[in-house]
C-alpha cells in the first residue's frame, strides 16, 4: 500500500512538471508574438512620434511604404488612386439598322479603398507584398431599367463574346460541337426549341454538363414564325411550353428567348416580359443555316467579331468544322466566348482579387 502511494505521488508531481513547462511555452509564445519587430509579431512598429508606422519592406505595387505613419500612407495611397480606378459604364440604348432599339448592358467600375488599404499595411509582415483594396462602384443606369429592350451585344468594356447556338435540329454534330467547346475551354447559350429538348434529353444533359446555358428558342418553329403564332393568338403558350420542357430537363431557371427566324416587333418583346424573359438577336450572322455558306464563309465572320458580339451558330457540319479555328482566333485576340449570362453581367476583372464588395 505504501508503495502504490509513493507511485501515486509521483505520478502527481510528473504531471505537475508537464504543467508548469506549458505555462512556459505559452510565456514564450506570446513574448515573440508581443515583441516589436518579431517576424511572428502581430503589433504594430511604434516610430519615433509614437505613432504606428508601416513595417519594413512592405510594398503595394512597386511603390516601398517602409516606416510610414498612417497619414503618410494614406498621403501615397491617395495619389496612387488612379491606378486602381475603373470607371463605371451605364447601360445605354442603340439602335439596329431596322431601327429597333436594343440595350447595351452596364459594367462596373471599382476604386481604390484607401483606408481598407491603410489597415492592410499596418498588419503586414516585413517585406510583404500589400494588395490593394478596392470597392466596388456602380452605374447609374441598369439593364433593370430598360426592362422591355432587346438585348443584341454585350458591352465592349469586358474583352468578351458569346457564342448563340440555335437547335431544332443538326443533333448529328452538336456532340462533337460540345467536345470542341470543352477542348477549347469556351462557353456558349443553345437557344433550343422545346420539342427538340423533349426529344434529346441526353444532349440537354450534355449541354448543362459542359457548363453551358441553355435558353428558349420558341417550342414549335412555324414558318410563319412567332409573328404568325402572335398572330393566331398562340405565342405565349408555345413560349411557355417551351420554357417548361427546358426547365424541367435541365433543372435551371430559363431567362432568355431568341425569336425564331429573328422576328421581332413590340407584340412579341411584351409576350416575352411578360413571361420574365429577355428577348435576344444577334450581333453577327454566320450565316451558316445557308447550304452554301463554308468553312472559309463562317471563319470570314469569326474575323469581324469585336468584344460583346453576339454570334448566331447553327448545328451544321461546316460550323462544327469551322468551330475550333473560330474559338482559337478569338481567344489569340483576347476575347474570351463566355455564356450570355456573363456577358451581361456588370462584373468584370480588377486589379485585385474580389473579396466582398472589396478586391
Amino acid at each position: 500500500m505504501i508503495r502504490l502511494e509513493r507511485n501515486v505521488r509521483a505520478h502527481f508531481r510528473v504531471i505537475r512538471v508537464n504543467r508548469w513547462g506549458l505555462a512556459l511555452a505559452i510565456l514564450v509564445v506570446l513574448a515573440l508574438i508581443l515583441l516589436p519587430g518579431s517576424r511572428f509579431g502581430l503589433r504594430p512598429v511604434i516610430g519615433a512620434g509614437g505613432a504606428s508606422v508601416v513595417q519594413p519592406g512592405v510594398t503595394v505595387g512597386m511603390r516601398d511604404f517602409s516606416g510610414l505613419t498612417e497619414a503618410e500612407a494614406k498621403q501615397v495611397l491617395s495619389q496612387m488612386a488612379h491606378i486602381y480606378r475603373d470607371q463605371p459604364v451605364s447601360a445605354y440604348e442603340a439602335k439596329d439598322t431596322d431601327g429597333y432599339a436594343y440595350i447595351i448592358p452596364e459594367v462596373n467600375g471599382y476604386e481604390l479603398d484607401v483606408e481598407a488599404t491603410w489597415t492592410r499595411l499596418l498588419a503586414a509582415r516585413p517585406n510583404t507584398r500589400v494588395e490593394p483594396a478596392t470597392r466596388l462602384v456602380t452605374p447609374s443606369k441598369k439593364v433593370s431599367d430598360f426592362p422591355k429592350s432587346i438585348i443584341r451585344h454585350g458591352n465592349p468594356a469586358k474583352k468578351e463574346v458569346a457564342l448563340l447556338i440555335n437547335v431544332d435540329w443538326g443533333e448529328e454534330v452538336l456532340g462533337g460541337m460540345l467536345d470542341t467547346l470543352k477542348e477549347r475551354g469556351a462557353k456558349a447559350t443553345f437557344f433550343v426549341s422545346g420539342r427538340w429538348a423533349a426529344k434529346n434529353p441526353n444532349l440537354m444533359a450534355a449541354i448543362v454538363a459542359g457548363g453551358h446555358e441553355v435558353a428558349s428558342h420558341g417550342h414549335q418553329l412555324t414558318e410563319d414564325g412567332p409573328e404568325g403564332l402572335a398572330r393566331r393568338g398562340v405565342l405565349r403558350s408555345d413560349i411557355e411550353r417551351s420554357v417548361d420542357v427546358i426547365e424541367k430537363a435541365t433543372g435551371l431557371p430559363v431567362k432568355f428567348y431568341a425569336p425564331h427566324k429573328s422576328q421581332v416587333n413590340p407584340a412579341i418583346v411584351k409576350t416575352a416580359d411578360e413571361l420574365k424573359l429577355r428577348t435576344v438577336l444577334y450581333s453577327l450572322d454566320t450565316r451558316d443555316w445557308m447550304a452554301s455558306t463554308s468553312v472559309a464563309d463562317i471563319m470570314a465572320t469569326f474575323q469581324k467579331v469585336m468584344a460583346g458580339d453576339l454570334i448566331l451558330l447553327h448545328p451544321k457540319p461546316n460550323t462544327a468544322a469551322a468551330l475550333g479555328q473560330g474559338i482559337q482566333h478569338l481567344q489569340a485576340r483576347g476575347l474570351t466566348p463566355v455564356t450570355l449570362s456573363e456577358l451581361l453581367s456588370p462584373e468584370r476583372e480588377g486589379p485585385a482579387t474580389v473579396g466582398g464588395d472589396q478586391r
